[in-house]
């Protein structure tokens, strides 16, 4: 599961994947009952995590589309988002103690208040190409997440696009 993050990057392709998130008009709010939600929800269920969320990396901060657990927290600075660093992998990034990862050393979401040790999530992946964001799951303790773990949080991060995908569609 190697997440060895040097440093936080800005994908190669940041402009069109910057206007390809646009294209999905995720400006508008989204309502807290719709399948962003859900999803946030069954992945907290289902993993059993005390948070879980759907997010969308923008230029300069992580907008929350839906969450359990992390109710008031609509947006996190990019320069500090686990989510950031999570759209630069294609597959499933996870952090079973995040407190042990040197790329997260200083990073006040891990060590200040809200403390999270867990980390994973799968990026949301649109037919081209481009991670627009993350279906993620976190805890404030250390867990292991297995390789079919990884899979189904996978799915998750499906359904949200045939959402997104579905809202293009004439």
């Amino acid at each position: 599961m190697g997440n060895r993050f040097e440093r936080r990057g800005i994908p190669a392709n940041e402009r069109e994947r910057l206007k390809r998130l646009q294209g999905y008009g995720l400006e508008k709010e989204y309502e807290l009952s719709g399948t962003f939600q859900h999803v946030a929800s069954m992945a907290a269920h289902m993993f059993g995590v005390p948070m879980a969320l759907v997010s969308f990396v923008r230029d300069t901060a992580v907008i929350v589309g839906a969450s359990v657990g992390l109710e008031g927290i609509s947006e996190v600075a990019r320069d500090i988002s686990l989510c950031s660093m999570a759209i630069l992998k294609d597959g499933v990034t996870v952090f079973e103690n995040a407190k042990d990862e040197p790329c997260l050393a200083s990073n006040p979401l891990v060590h200040g208040q809200l403390g999270l040790q867990f980390y994973a999530a799968a990026p949301l992946r649109t037919a081209d190409g481009y991670s627009i964001g993350v279906v993620a799951v976190c805890d404030q303790r250390p867990r292991a997440f297995s390789e079919q773990d990884e899979r189904l949080l996978q799915g998750l991060s499906l359904i949200i696009m045939d959402e997104l995908e579905d809202r293009l569609a004439p």
